[in-house]
């Protein structure tokens, strides 16, 4: 059985917190915890310039490939 999940994540460089409890991670880890394995990632990094504000940010995007064999 396979699964298509998206992952998307955008973080201040200055930041403060764990990066895990972000809304897709822990819909992830759940699957994963739940015996899904990862089969292809299509990873995107996109660097952010607020020119205003001028602060970094850094926005990682990805469809995830997971694969769970029913048994």
């Amino acid at each position: 059985m396979q699964k298509l999940v998206y992952l998307s994540n955008s973080r201040d460089y200055t930041e403060q917190g764990n990066i895990n409890e972000n809304k897709y991670f822990t819909h992830i880890n759940e699957l994963l915890d739940q015996g899904w394995k990862v089969s292809y990632v299509s990873p995107n990094m996109v660097e952010i310039a607020d020119a205003q504000k001028l602060s970094g940010k850094e926005t990682f995007a990805a469809f995830i490939l997971l694969e769970r064999t029913d048994e």
